[in-house]
């Protein structure tokens, strides 16, 4: 057992590197920062001694959290997560060129119990034997501190991370060429349906950017992708990494695990609650979660049809001190129970990019909330924009100029950055949320 404030250090072998969930569950953000705190601590621990067969590894829930960059003291919310280590099965896989699979569809542990000693909740745990042996002897390793690698906030960026943890160091500074596909299953926290993988070209803009933007800005890697084509296919993929100077790691505000537990139940993904959490506090997001479980549950009012528009909204009206009660997320239906875009206002001079029925209020507040966003973050929608429209062969000068300024304005890049935030953030009937404009 430790409980060592200090940073944990893991060293992972190289053959537990990648993880590939088997059949229809998932490994979740939370989940996999937890295993991570789970291997770092049984290293610890060990420090190399040989236990007995029968030794399980013990940390108080709090210490565990606190080390993944999670919080949260509800028990149900912790027995999910080890529930799902428990249950969940994955094919580990080394990075190595040749290597190839290690084990198919073995636990991530073997046992875990919550119980309640001196008042305070604790947690022990045992890994399978296997795994044990690389917890214990990792005769080839990539390592990390996870507070760096916690500070990831999406599963594909924290699995690209630790891939590319492994070539800090190496010379060719690059790490092992793979097919598309194999990339895609690395680096996604479910398997593919039916052998059905999203298509390269939909995974890079959807995923494979933000990541890499997020461990450049975030991390002490600075990474890039390489493509190797064979005509216009992409065939092949790697990695460029090297090793940056960070300066000293200010602490991250946990994640409230209860929280995002208790939006999940609402209809919220987990990503979005953690970025809402991160945004306005968490304070704010339980005051205001409050208010969306009890608007859901009115059945004398229309039915919301995106709770995270609805719940970012009262947020933000909060944030800007407004009292009244807001609709968002609520498409306005007329008798026949279509949803009627909004007419009160002409089109927006980009019409033809963000489309015909969205209000000039709503686009230039939608500009605006892009613009006052971190800039790493609004690059990442450029980014994306940028991608899209190259793809469709509309990049021109004018798009690259206006795409270097680095701010979102007038024209088809900015309808095509609008286009997509709003639509990631307020749901694909964007367009129709009559109080958008209430932002």
């Amino acid at each position: 057992m430790t409980d060592s404030s200090e940073d944990l250090i893991l060293k992972q072998h190289h053959e537990m590197i990648v993880m590939k969930p088997v059949g229809s569950h998932k490994v979740t953000l939370i989940g996999r920062r937890l295993y991570s705190a789970l291997l770092a601590t049984a290293q610890l621990e060990l420090n190399g001694n040989e236990p007995l067969a029968t030794h399980t590894f013990e940390s108080p829930l709090k210490t565990l959290l606190k080390s993944s960059v999670s919080q949260g003291e509800e028990r149900t919310v912790a027995k999910r997560y080890f529930r799902e280590m428990q249950d969940l099965k994955v094919t580990w896989e080394s990075t190595a060129p040749g290597d190839g699979v290690k084990w198919v569809g073995i636990q991530m542990l073997s046992q875990a119990k919550i119980f309640v000693r001196a008042g305070q909740t604790w947690v022990s745990w045992a890994f399978p034997p296997d795994i044990m042996q690389m917890i214990l002897k990792p005769d080839r390793y990539a390592v990390w501190n996870l507070r760096v690698s916690s500070q990831l906030g999406t599963y594909s960026a924290l699995a690209l991370y630790e891939i590319c943890a492994r070539y800090r160091d190496n010379p060719s500074g690059v790490t092992s060429r793979k097919p598309p596909e194999w990339w895609i299953d690395a680096l996604s926290n479910t398997a593919p349906v039916d052998g059905k993988r999203r298509e390269w070209r939909k995974f890079k803009v959807e995923k494979i950017n933000d990541a890499v933007a997020e461990i450049n800005a975030d991390t002490d890697l600075e990474i890039e992708l390489i493509e190797y084509k064979a005509g216009r296919a992409v065939v092949e993929i790697q990695f460029a990494v090297r090793r940056k100077r960070m300066a000293a790691l200010t602490a991250p505000k946990p994640v409230n695990a209860d929280l995002v537990a208790q939006a999940e139940r609402l209809g919220i993904a987990e990503s979005r609650a953690e970025s809402l959490i991160t945004r306005f506090g968490e304070d704010a997001f339980a005051l205001k979660l409050e208010d969306l479980r009890k608007r859901l549950f009115d059945k004398s009012k229309k039915s919301i049809d995106s709770p995270y528009a609805y719940l970012k909204v009262l947020l933000s009206n909060r944030e800007m001190g407004e009292g009244r009660p807001v609709e968002a997320g609520i498409a306005d239906k007329g008798k026949s129970g279509q949803s009627l875009p909004d007419q009160s206002n002409a089109a927006p001079p980009v019409a033809m990019a963000v489309g015909p029925a969205v209000s000039t209020d709503a686009f230039k507040l939608i500009m605006q909330e892009i613009n006052d966003l971190p800039e790493a973050e609004r690059r990442q929608w450029l980014d994306k924009a940028v991608q899209e429209l190259k793809d469709k062969n509309l990049y021109t000068a004018i798009v690259h100029k206006r795409a270097q300024e680095g701010r979102v304005s007038n024209g088809v890049l900015g309808g095509k950055v609008i286009s997509l935030y709003a639509q990631a953030t307020y749901g694909p009937n964007w367009i129709n949320l009559k109080d958008l404009v209430r932002l």
